[in-house]
Protein backbone atom coordinates (compact mmCIF):
# COMPACT_ATOMS: atom_id res chain seq x y z
CA UNK A 1 0.00 0.00 0.00
CA UNK A 2 1.58 3.28 -0.73
CA UNK A 3 2.41 5.34 1.97
CA UNK A 4 0.55 8.90 2.37
CA UNK A 5 3.19 11.58 1.78
CA UNK A 6 3.97 14.46 4.14
CA UNK A 7 6.41 17.38 3.97
CA UNK A 8 7.84 18.80 7.70
CA UNK A 9 9.03 22.55 7.00
CA UNK A 10 10.70 23.66 10.61
CA UNK A 11 14.07 25.86 10.79
CA UNK A 12 15.27 23.39 14.44
CA UNK A 13 16.50 20.51 13.26
CA UNK A 14 15.73 18.58 16.03
CA UNK A 15 12.01 19.69 15.56
CA UNK A 16 12.19 18.47 11.96
CA UNK A 17 13.99 14.97 13.07
CA UNK A 18 11.03 14.28 15.79
CA UNK A 19 8.16 14.80 13.44
CA UNK A 20 10.25 12.76 10.85
CA UNK A 21 10.51 10.09 13.11
CA UNK A 22 7.08 10.19 14.94
CA UNK A 23 5.35 10.15 11.42
CA UNK A 24 7.37 7.96 9.97
CA UNK A 25 6.91 5.29 12.68
CA UNK A 26 3.12 6.21 12.20
CA UNK A 27 3.79 4.94 8.35
CA UNK A 28 3.61 8.27 6.24
CA UNK A 29 6.45 9.03 3.66
CA UNK A 30 8.39 11.89 4.68
CA UNK A 31 10.05 14.96 3.41
CA UNK A 32 11.74 17.76 5.70
CA UNK A 33 12.52 21.60 4.41
CA UNK A 34 14.34 23.61 6.97
CA UNK A 35 12.30 26.51 5.71
CA UNK A 36 9.73 27.88 3.91
CA UNK A 37 11.62 28.77 0.89
CA UNK A 38 12.78 24.93 0.86
CA UNK A 39 8.94 23.88 1.09
CA UNK A 40 7.75 25.96 -1.69
CA UNK A 41 9.77 24.79 -4.20
CA UNK A 42 9.87 21.21 -2.79
CA UNK A 43 5.60 21.68 -3.25
CA UNK A 44 6.23 22.31 -6.69
CA UNK A 45 8.23 19.49 -7.60
CA UNK A 46 6.32 16.81 -5.56
CA UNK A 47 2.45 16.78 -4.33
CA UNK A 48 2.25 15.91 -0.73
CA UNK A 49 -1.46 14.99 1.31
CA UNK A 50 -0.05 16.50 4.68
CA UNK A 51 2.00 19.11 5.57
CA UNK A 52 3.50 20.16 9.04
CA UNK A 53 4.09 24.19 8.94
CA UNK A 54 6.42 25.56 11.58
CA UNK A 55 5.22 29.67 11.86
CA UNK A 56 8.35 30.86 13.21
CA UNK A 57 11.36 30.73 10.62
CA UNK A 58 13.91 32.44 8.51
CA UNK A 59 13.98 33.82 5.15
CA UNK A 60 10.00 32.69 4.30
CA UNK A 61 7.80 32.38 7.39
CA UNK A 62 5.31 29.71 7.89
CA UNK A 63 2.70 32.54 8.02
CA UNK A 64 3.84 33.50 4.22
CA UNK A 65 3.91 29.96 3.22
CA UNK A 66 0.28 28.93 4.22
CA UNK A 67 -1.04 31.73 2.38
CA UNK A 68 1.31 30.59 -0.66
CA UNK A 69 0.16 26.90 -0.33
CA UNK A 70 -3.52 28.24 -0.69
CA UNK A 71 -2.61 29.13 -4.41
CA UNK A 72 -1.82 25.59 -4.67
CA UNK A 73 -4.22 22.80 -6.55
CA UNK A 74 -4.29 20.02 -5.30
CA UNK A 75 -3.11 21.64 -2.04
CA UNK A 76 -2.14 19.66 1.13
CA UNK A 77 -3.95 19.50 4.79
CA UNK A 78 -1.57 22.16 6.70
CA UNK A 79 -1.17 21.40 10.46
CA UNK A 80 0.77 24.21 12.46
CA UNK A 81 3.48 23.16 14.50
CA UNK A 82 4.21 26.49 16.84
CA UNK A 83 5.07 27.62 20.15
CA UNK A 84 3.46 30.97 20.29
CA UNK A 85 -0.46 31.53 21.81
CA UNK A 86 -3.65 31.30 19.90
CA UNK A 87 -3.77 34.85 19.73
CA UNK A 88 -0.81 34.78 17.14
CA UNK A 89 -2.14 31.58 15.52
CA UNK A 90 -5.91 33.32 14.99
CA UNK A 91 -4.80 35.45 12.06
CA UNK A 92 -4.21 32.33 10.11
CA UNK A 93 -6.78 31.57 7.20
CA UNK A 94 -9.37 28.40 9.19
CA UNK A 95 -9.59 27.00 6.15
CA UNK A 96 -6.50 26.17 5.21
CA UNK A 97 -5.26 24.87 8.58
CA UNK A 98 -6.80 22.22 9.68
CA UNK A 99 -4.95 21.65 12.99
CA UNK A 100 -2.21 23.04 15.25
CA UNK A 101 -0.27 21.13 17.07
CA UNK A 102 1.57 22.99 20.39
CA UNK A 103 4.95 22.51 21.13
CA UNK A 104 6.40 20.88 23.65
CA UNK A 105 4.82 18.14 21.40
CA UNK A 106 2.91 15.47 22.64
CA UNK A 107 3.81 12.65 20.35
CA UNK A 108 0.97 10.21 21.04
CA UNK A 109 -1.16 13.58 20.16
CA UNK A 110 0.70 14.31 16.98
CA UNK A 111 0.52 10.62 15.99
CA UNK A 112 -2.82 10.52 16.55
CA UNK A 113 -3.32 13.73 14.78
CA UNK A 114 -1.26 12.49 11.41
CA UNK A 115 -3.33 9.33 11.12
CA UNK A 116 -6.63 10.65 11.29
CA UNK A 117 -6.22 13.78 9.01
CA UNK A 118 -4.73 11.27 6.76
CA UNK A 119 -7.71 8.61 7.27
CA UNK A 120 -10.23 11.60 6.44
CA UNK A 121 -7.88 13.26 3.63
CA UNK A 122 -8.36 9.15 2.05
CA UNK A 123 -12.20 9.11 2.58
CA UNK A 124 -12.43 12.07 1.04
CA UNK A 125 -10.71 10.84 -2.40
CA UNK A 126 -12.74 7.96 -2.37
CA UNK A 127 -15.82 9.97 -1.50
CA UNK A 128 -15.04 12.16 -4.96
CA UNK A 129 -17.16 10.47 -8.02
CA UNK A 130 -14.60 8.54 -10.71
CA UNK A 131 -16.10 9.10 -13.68
CA UNK A 132 -17.22 6.00 -15.48
CA UNK A 133 -15.16 4.31 -18.45
CA UNK A 134 -15.85 5.20 -21.53
CA UNK A 135 -17.40 2.38 -23.72
CA UNK A 136 -17.03 2.82 -27.41
CA UNK A 137 -19.22 0.93 -29.57
CA UNK A 138 -18.59 0.66 -33.41
CA UNK A 139 -21.35 0.62 -35.90
CA UNK A 140 -22.84 -2.78 -36.96
CA UNK A 141 -20.26 -4.40 -34.86
CA UNK A 142 -21.39 -6.95 -32.27
CA UNK A 143 -19.10 -7.71 -29.41
CA UNK A 144 -19.42 -10.82 -27.10
CA UNK A 145 -16.59 -12.39 -24.93
CA UNK A 146 -14.75 -14.15 -27.00
CA UNK A 147 -15.92 -13.37 -30.75
CA UNK A 148 -16.47 -10.90 -32.67
CA UNK A 149 -19.93 -10.98 -35.15
CA UNK A 150 -19.24 -8.84 -38.13
CA UNK A 151 -22.63 -7.89 -39.62
CA UNK A 152 -24.14 -10.06 -42.46
CA UNK A 153 -24.50 -9.24 -46.26
CA UNK A 154 -27.81 -8.53 -45.67
CA UNK A 155 -27.06 -5.79 -43.68
CA UNK A 156 -23.31 -4.95 -45.28
CA UNK A 157 -24.31 -5.35 -48.82
CA UNK A 158 -21.43 -8.06 -48.63
CA UNK A 159 -20.30 -11.55 -47.65
CA UNK A 160 -22.47 -13.86 -45.40
CA UNK A 161 -22.17 -13.59 -41.82
CA UNK A 162 -18.72 -14.04 -40.46
CA UNK A 163 -17.08 -15.15 -36.78
CA UNK A 164 -13.73 -13.93 -36.46
CA UNK A 165 -12.46 -15.59 -32.82
CA UNK A 166 -10.39 -13.72 -30.67
CA UNK A 167 -7.51 -15.44 -29.29
CA UNK A 168 -7.97 -16.83 -25.59
CA UNK A 169 -5.70 -16.11 -23.44
CA UNK A 170 -3.51 -18.82 -21.65
CA UNK A 171 -4.20 -17.44 -18.88
CA UNK A 172 -6.49 -15.05 -16.75
CA UNK A 173 -5.04 -13.41 -13.94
Amino acid sequence: MKKTPLLIVDDDKAVRRLLARIAERAGFEVDTAKDGLQALEMLQRQQYEIAIVDLMMPRLSGYELVQKISTLNPRPIVIVATALMNGDVASLDDSMVRRVIKKPFDINAVANALIEIAREAAEKRAAVPQEPPKIIVAKDVEVTANEVILPTADESGGEENEKDELPKPDKIE
